[in-house]
């Protein structure tokens, strides 16, 4: 009975190091996310791509306001998108829960500029999936800073091209 529970013992002591490394690998969404922020910045739409899961959703901004943009090929023109507005995005604050992000963040980039206003804040919501995003709720405003409320006024007065 002894020599047995000395087995288990050191079976499990060898098990959870790897097991352990292996799950910090795969659920540190605030590395996926800053990976994300960085490709954006430096121009690598398909960089960012590569971290998105093949059924992956984005659901707001951008191309993907009027609809959710599915799965990679659509991501992936709403990616360009935002490399060709040469998007930079500072994250403020973030929040996890599980493989569930929560972020505050800056966003600077070319129709931020053309509104009158040097940036805009707003939340993000980034769900996971191992080491992918799996879904990503953007577009949600922080009507309480004063650059990020006049540039929802003027993009409300531009006429609807969609």
């Amino acid at each position: 009975m002894q020599k047995s529970f000395f087995l288990v013992t050191v079976l499990a002591s060898t098990l959870t190091p790897a097991t352990s490394t292996v799950g910090l690998a795969q659920s540190d969404p605030t590395a996926l996310q800053k990976k994300h922020v960085e490709a954006i910045a430096r121009g690598d739409a398909a960089g960012a791509l590569a971290l998105y899961a093949d059924d992956a959703v984005i659901d707001g901004g951008g191309l993907c306001a009027a609809a959710p943009c599915v799965g990679k090929a659509a991501i992936q023109k709403e990616l360009e998108r935002r490399v060709a507005e040469k998007q930079h995005a500072t994250i403020l604050k973030q929040y996890v829960s599980g493989n569930v992000l929560t972020s505050r963040a800056e966003s600077r980039n070319d129709t931020v500029k053309k509104a009158g206003v040097e940036r805009v804040i707003g939340w993000v919501i980034t769900e996971m999936k191992g080491d992918k995003i799996s879904y990503v709720r953007v577009g949600i405003p922080d009507r309480s800073d004063q650059q990020t409320a006049r540039f929802e006024e003027w993009q409300r007065a531009q006429p609807q091209a969609r």
